[in-house]
């Protein structure tokens, strides 16, 4: 007769659980995690997500410019959840990191045996590696500026990565009654060509190239037409021998503005709406467009406005560095990319990190950041 009761299985399993749960939180990579009290939804998926990312790769990193900040924080972030992993789960898995040039590249991939990640901050002049179509498997080439080459590998890049397929499913291009703010040329081009291929259109007279250094009270205003409504209200109270409280705008057919910008743009650009008077307006923000570890950051500056942003720019965790606060955004950014792109190549498709869900897509890496909108001087954030 077998002597192993229902009952010994049952505390068995609950001895197991608590011997389970006992070692996670002992961990102190785990235990830490969470900088704020409050863990919400998305800082528990992106621990969740991380600790099962479990390591089965060896991996090498190659690189042709150290002395890129890009490059620096993006290395610093593999390097981390490199060895995150390695706390959580023992195991001989290896990392390794390779300065080179373009006429050794090819000699290097062929002696390597580990998963190889090759790292442009731009692609250097005369780069020729036709070497690289001959390792499709085991080759991820990650491209941290604007250029990319068109190798059959698979790859990533921030710069290619396209927002406005949330906007088209929500239909806020179905009306030309929107206008479009950006801090990059690029931005607008990929715009116009994602409405042209939608066969959407739209007036050159939606797209708006923004200055830094501006002063957005004053642009905006212009781009409103506020200035001849401003003239007209004066008009009209002198007629009516009576001061008149508003001042209607003349681009009434816009009910809509897109904004991509940053973190530290877009704490200006969107109190400029109030300044003048645009209250009536439905506000969408691209990605990078708050930055929650910043002390000068306050939802009250993005009130009434909504959109897509990157978790770890809402979400302040405990990653293991300690002066990741003091980052500007786009190192963020980079840091998080690194971060990310080790614990996918392992967890696989659907893997939810500190910038997004990351898929591949053909050969493609694309990644979808969270929705969040900012209401009564706060933000709700939400998974899609």
């Amino acid at each position: 007769m077998n002597s192993t009761t229902p009952k010994k299985i049952l505390s068995l399993s609950i001895i197991l659980l608590i011997l389970s749960c006992c070692a996670s939180t002992s961990n102190p990579r785990i235990s830490s995690f969470y900088q704020d009290n409050n863990p919400n939804d998305v800082s528990k998926k992106l621990l969740r997500n991380i600790s099962s990312a479990s390591q089965n790769k060896d991996f090498q990193l190659f690189f042709f410019d150290e002395e890129s900040i890009k490059t620096k924080k993006f290395l610093e972030g593999a390097r981390t959840s490199f060895f995150f992993q390695k706390s959580l789960n023992k195991n001989k898995k290896e990392i390794s990191f390779k300065d080179i040039n373009n006429s050794n590249l090819c000699e290097e991939i062929r002696t390597s045996s580990s998963f190889k990640i090759i790292v442009f901050s731009k692609v250097p002049d005369n780069f020729l590696a036709n070497c690289l179509d001959n390792f499709n498997s085991d080759i991820l080439l990650v491209y941290l500026g604007k250029e990319k080459n068109t190798f059959n590998n698979k790859f990533v890049t921030l710069q290619n990565q396209n927002y406005f397929d949330d906007l088209l499913s929500e239909k806020i291009f179905d009306k030309e009654n929107f206008i479009f703010l950006s801090k990059d040329i690029d931005e607008i081009e990929k715009l116009s060509n994602t409405l042209k291929s939608n066969e959407i259109s739209f007036q050159n007279s939606e797209f708006l190239l923004i200055d830094e250094s501006n002063n957005f009270e004053n642009e905006i205003a212009e781009a409103f037409d506020l200035n001849n409504s401003k003239n007209r209200k004066e008009d009209l109270e002198r007629v009516i021998n009576e001061d008149l409280k508003f001042v209607s705008r003349s681009r009434i057919d816009i009910s809509k503005v897109i904004v991509s910008s940053s973190s530290d743009i877009a704490n200006r650009l969107i109190p400029a709406f109030k300044y003048n008077l645009l209250f009536d307006l439905e506000i969408y923000n691209l990605p990078n467009h708050y930055d929650v570890w910043k002390k000068t950051s306050s939802p009250i500056d993005l009130e009434g406005t909504s959109g897509l942003e990157h978790p770890v720019l809402l979400n302040r965790i405990n990653l293991g560095t300690k002066d990741f606060y003091s980052y500007s955004p786009e190192s963020k950014i980079n840091y998080s990319l690194g971060f990310d792109l080790i614990n996918f190549l392992n967890y696989g498709n659907g893997y939810f990190g500190l910038l997004g869900e990351y898929n591949f897509v053909n050969n493609e890496i694309e990644i979808s950041p969270i929705n969040v909108s900012f209401q009564k001087s706060n933000f709700i954030q939400s998974l899609n």
